[in-house]
């Protein structure tokens, strides 16, 4: 069994879109969470703490079907790209892929800018990392 690419996945801006001002759920995201988590390796980057982020799963998706939890302790360096560029170097050869609605590029990462406003967004993230993997299934 091959390994699964990673998905450093954050959540507001993300999982939560800024409609009228205000950070709401996103339509579509237990669809998008059970796609995520069959194509990757899912890694939590987020501002918010680990307990907030498995309650969440808990009451969103189902937490228990999830292998299991991944969560990047970031917060001591001075942002998640330091923190990503870091992480990358331990990887190796892993593809490695980040969506944030603030990713910037790092080397050996396929970032990924989620536009904090639209509905349909997720849609559109799904759609560029079927693209990305179909390379990386390719190679």
């Amino acid at each position: 069994m091959s390994v699964k690419p990673i998905l450093f996945h954050d959540i507001d801006g993300v999982l939560f879109g800024d409609y009228e001002g205000a950070f709401q759920l996103r339509p579509g995201v237990n669809t998008w969470l059970e796609w995520a988590f069959e194509q990757f390796e899912v890694i939590w980057l987020t501002s918010w703490d680990q307990e907030k982020v498995k309650a969440f799963l808990t009451v969103t998706y189902n937490a228990n079907l999830i292998s299991h939890f991944r969560y990047a302790e970031w917060t001591n360096y001075a942002n998640k790209t330091v923190w990503i560029a870091e992480a990358v170097k331990l990887l190796g050869e892993q593809e490695v892929f980040w969506i944030d609605d603030e990713a910037v590029p790092v080397e050996g990462v396929q970032a990924i800018r989620v536009h904090p406003k639209g509905e349909h967004e997720l849609i559109a993230v799904q759609a560029q990392l079927d693209q990305l993997l179909a390379l990386y299934h390719e190679s």
